[in-house]
């Protein structure tokens, strides 16, 4: 059964383009080191620079695992704090696959 990791965020007024660059490093960085890689969207609507990860993991152990990496890798919090997020509006939302049997 999949998870799915939402990580939501704000980008600090102003600091836009530089989110831009930071999440190429920051993607590149991920890649790199055989971290997962998330997609990433810029919200259109909703709170001003807004912004979503969204990372895809085969099951919760593999997403655990993954955290626990980024917890002890210097190098990963530089990458990661290069995205400009405003302190404190990083909120993470992990959802599971349901499988369902289609009904005809």
């Amino acid at each position: 059964m999949s998870v799915e990791v939402h990580v939501d965020a704000r980008v600090t007024q102003g600091q836009l383009v530089s989110f831009s660059k930071g999440v190429d490093a920051y993607l590149t960085f991920a890649r790199d080191h055989g971290y997962t890689v998330p997609k990433v969207l810029q919200g259109l609507s909703g709170p001003m620079n807004s912004i979503r990860l969204i990372y895809q993991y085969d099951d919760l152990c593999a997403y655990e695992e993954h955290e626990a990496r980024t917890l002890v890798d210097v190098d990963y919090a530089e990458a990661a704090s290069a995205m400009k997020c405003i302190e404190g509006s990083v909120l993470y939302t992990i959802f599971r696959e349901v499988a369902r049997e289609v009904v005809k």
